[in-house]
């Protein structure tokens, strides 16, 4: 027998030779045993011929049987350990009895996909014994092969199928919030340590891959595949992200133009048929609006695909952008598409979402109107917090006013209702921050209540005497009364100003 030059353990030959989807299926506890050399079943008798101490042994069943039909994976165990190989290769699975037998003799045993070439294994185990860097540098390369190949055929779910497949576990491929955007495989039923690599491109981070297998972290071919696999989903992944910034960068140019004070609307036509939205002479569009939180820039597939299904009755076509800090969904939409029939499909499909929606509207003039508006619902939408969505921005009233408010800076406008604000309210503003008192909030419940002291006084947990007192040091503080019309909607038009501006009133 050649002498071989490292040692090498049953451990490493399941990385450096056994094929794809092969499966420890026993022994676990003899995995570190060293392996001196390979004997495979032969069709005569000896069956292994001379085999020794630290043999792995390579069997068909099948051919065994044929020798003696009273052979079995039990009695090649038994017989293997007695001659104290290192481990067993089969190609069929074991019995549970013939799993404890060789737990128990510490024996691993391990079971091939049935289409393998136990011949090819024999040379690759060779290779491996005398050779292990470059054996493992061929497996290195055909397993990234492999995954490549899949991930050309189908992308990223392919990718996952591939290496679910070679660990025999589950895989997961997360984003960069950490949302899985794609699994495959299954949890084995005893996993190992998880694997996990970070897919990151350009200097940033993409997601993670994440794999649970029964070999875990373990395995070294198992974490090798998976570092090659994170390598192929950071540049499908960046890729995305490139376009996403690009179509993003775009969108809000679009918008920006949609808005403008003095459109284009050749150019805009132009560009909206470009993306597959023309403005059909007859159609109807709506704007639906959603906001953008900072830890997730865009809202997920599943929001906009909620917001799509909910409308696809009524569709002809949509597009979706982003502009600022909310991501936008024009619906062109039947011409003999009713408000009302608009209403019911969101208002059952759309209360988590919560989009800020325009007014239906034709032509481009109509969409322009229905994006400005669905912008401003979705802005003022997110202030009302004690009304659920989704927003209608005809549902707003006196809030539709203040729609500008929301902006960083709407310019004199926006100093004048400052200026209200400040002469209605400031005196109350200032006497409860210097007391630590309610009263801005007292008269926001009091007038919510349409001035019912009973329940306003519920409301704000307090008692009706207690109500009676602040109303009165609220006539005092202001000098304003509370029976004059004129005074009263002038003290509501400034909480309604600062409830947008300031704090929640709840």
């Amino acid at each position: 027998m050649p002498a071989v030059e490292a040692w090498v353990t049953v451990r490493a030959l399941w990385d450096l030779a056994l094929p794809p989807g092969s499966v420890l299926a026993a022994g676990e506890q003899g995995l570190d045993c060293r392996v001196e050399w390979v004997a495979t079943l032969r069709a005569s008798y000896p069956m292994f011929g001379d085999l020794g101490e630290g043999y792995l042994a390579l069997a068909r069943l099948q051919v065994a049987r044929s020798l003696d039909p009273d052979i079995t994976a039990g009695r090649l165990i038994e017989a293997l350990a007695q001659a104290h190989a290192a481990a067993l290769v089969l190609d069929e699975p074991l019995t549970p009895a013939d799993i404890t037998l060789a737990d128990s003799l510490s024996l691993p045993v391990f079971v091939t996909p049935a289409d393998t070439d136990l011949r090819q294994l024999e040379r690759d185990i060779l290779r491996a014994l005398v050779d292990r860097e470059g054996q493992m540098a061929l497996r290195e390369m055909a397993a990234r092969r492999a995954l490549q190949q899949a991930y050309d055929r189908e992308g990223l779910q392919g990718l996952a199928d591939a290496l679910a497949r070679a660990v025999g576990g589950q895989v997961s491929i997360l984003d960069a919030q950490g949302h899985t955007q794609i699994s495959a495989g299954e949890a084995p039923h005893k996993p190992g340590p998880a694997i996990e690599f970070s897919i990151q491109g350009s200097g940033r981070a993409l997601g993670r891959l994440v794999v649970a297998s029964a070999s875990g972290a373990s395995r070294g071919l198992d974490a090798l595949q998976a570092r090659g696999a994170a390598e192929i989903c950071a540049v499908d992944m960046l890729q995305q992200v490139a376009r996403q910034e690009t179509e993003e960068r775009l969108g809000a140019d679009l918008v920006e133009q949609l808005l403008a004070a003095t459109p284009d609307p050749e150019a805009l036509n132009a560009r909206l048929e470009r993306l597959g939205y023309p403005l059909t002479p007859h159609s109807r569009h709506v704007a639906l609006a959603l906001s953008c939180d900072a830890d997730a820039p865009t809202p997920s597939q599943e929001t906009a695909l909620d917001l799509r299904q909910a409308l696809q009755p009524l569709m002809l076509h949509t597009l979706q952008l982003r502009y600022r800090n909310n991501a936008l969904l024009l619906c062109a939409l039947h011409p003999n598409t009713s408000e009302r029939r608009l209403r019911q499909i969101l208002s059952s499909r759309a209360t988590r979402i919560a989009p800020g929606i325009g007014r239906l509207g034709a032509g481009l003039e109509g969409l322009r109107d229905s994006v400005r508006q669905a912008l401003d619902a979705c802005a003022l939408g997110s202030r009302l917090n004690d009304r659920p969505g989704p927003y209608h921005y005809d549902d707003l009233g006196l809030y539709r006013l203040l729609a500008g408010l929301h902006h960083p800076a709407s310019g004199p406008a926006r100093a004048e209702v400052q200026r209200f604000h400040t002469e209605t309210l400031g005196a109350l503003l200032q006497y409860d921050g210097e007391h630590d008192a309610d009263l801005v909030r007292t008269l926001a419940v009091y007038f919510g209540e349409n001035g019912n002291t009973s329940r306003a006084a519920e409301r704000l947990s307090v008692h009706r005497n207690t109500l009676s007192y602040r109303l009165r040091r609220i006539v005092e503080i202001t000098g304003l009364d509370l029976e004059d019309p004129e005074t009263r909607l002038a003290l509501q038009v400034a909480l309604a100003i600062h409830r947008l501006t300031s704090a929640d009133l709840r």
